[in-house]
């Protein structure tokens, strides 16, 4: 059963620009992070998402802060920024594999076990029309992103946590251009809607 109607709920988010809200005109209110908080009824939300984050940049900046907290719920989206480093360069893969093993064992073995901790993976990249201007071949793309996301997908389920599954969703974007931005590769308003909905639908499950 959802723990959504509990009277005190509270979401503590780690993240990226995406987590900022950057991509809007109002990031504190159309931000996917926000969004989520009130679809879970958040009485309590800590945002802890910082642009330009990489997974161990968060390792040493925002894990610190949840590990004093008892959070109800905790979204973790940290993928896309490690993942650009190494296009071509597949060996950043390891290191992250390790660090994210580390944060997710870490916060299974500081919080209780009704913690709901939910990691997003990596979005359908090819169907950012950004990587495409920079001379990227979606074939690459494509055979990247599902290693990481294979990847992601085992440490998640060896410290039990709760996948949430960007990569099936965002294939939307193709028949959904209005959820990238005006800068060609955060998301826009609609975008974070659509960020917050599949979020919460995993949210949902339990």
């Amino acid at each position: 059963m959802s723990t959504a109607s509990s009277a005190i709920l509270k979401y503590i988010a780690l993240g990226a620009s995406d987590a900022v809200g950057v991509g809007t005109l109002q990031p504190t209110k159309d931000g996917w992070v926000p969004k989520l908080a009130s679809l879970v009824n958040a009485q309590q939300t800590m945002n802890l998402g910082r642009s330009g984050s990489t997974l161990r940049d968060a390792m040493k900046e925002q894990l610190p802060k949840v590990l004093d907290q008892n959070p109800n719920i905790i979204t973790i989206w940290l993928a896309v920024n490690d993942f650009n480093q190494q296009v071509f360069n597949p060996s950043i893969l390891t290191n992250y594999k390790s660090d994210l093993n580390k944060m997710l064992s870490q916060l299974r073995t500081k919080l209780t076990k009704d913690t709901r901790i939910l990691v997003g993976n990596i979005p359908d990249l090819s169907q950012v029309n950004i990587y495409a201007s920079f001379g990227i071949p979606k074939e690459l793309l494509s055979v990247r992103v599902k290693e990481w996301n294979d990847a992601i997908n085992d440490i998640v389920q060896k410290n039990q946590c709760e996948l949430v599954d960007l990569f099936a969703y965002w294939k939307e974007l193709a028949s959904h251009p209005e959820y990238i931005s005006f800068d060609g590769f955060h998301p826009s308003s609609d975008g974070y809607t659509r960020l917050a909905e599949i979020f919460y639908q995993q949210y949902s499950k339990k």
